[in-house]
């Protein structure tokens, strides 16, 4: 019998987290201070994607920034873009968005606040934990 439940419970964990990323994404791009950061890397990741649109790869993209509390920390991001080799020279910045009472929590500006990544996620987190509730029929 409890083999039967721990499947269910799983996918419906894996279902509570996608919905607190997703609401924690938004809630950074709606509360989260603002401030700039400063790219200290950028690496290619893998080799071609396979999607349909050829000659994109996967970058991670490292970055530097000053909290109001005056401590550094640093953040890293992913974003697909074309085949150009880009350098990071140390003065190049991004925009982000972090929480002053936790700033390693921290995103690129363009991948908070509402938009459709962060939504679907709490969408498909949703889907999966009504999935996985337990069925009360009026059986016997």
């Amino acid at each position: 019998m409890k083999s039967k439940r721990m499947p269910r419970m799983l996918i419906s964990l894996l279902g509570v987290v996608f919905i607190l990323w997703g609401t924690m994404s938004v809630a950074l791009g709606v509360f989260g201070e603002e401030t700039t950061a400063y790219v200290t890397d950028i690496r290619r990741e893998g080799g071609e994607r396979s999607d349909g649109k050829p000659g994109r790869y996967t970058y991670i993209t490292s970055y530097t920034f000053t909290s109001l509390n005056g401590k550094k920390i640093d953040g890293f991001a992913r974003n697909i873009r074309d085949g150009a080799y880009v350098k990071a020279d140390g003065t190049s910045t991004v925009r982000i968005r972090y929480f002053n009472s936790f700033p390693y929590f921290n995103a690129m500006e363009n991948d908070t606040g509402l938009r459709g990544g962060p939504l679907i996620l709490i969408l498909v987190g949703g889907v999966l934990i009504l999935l996985m509730a337990p069925k009360h029929g009026t059986g016997p």
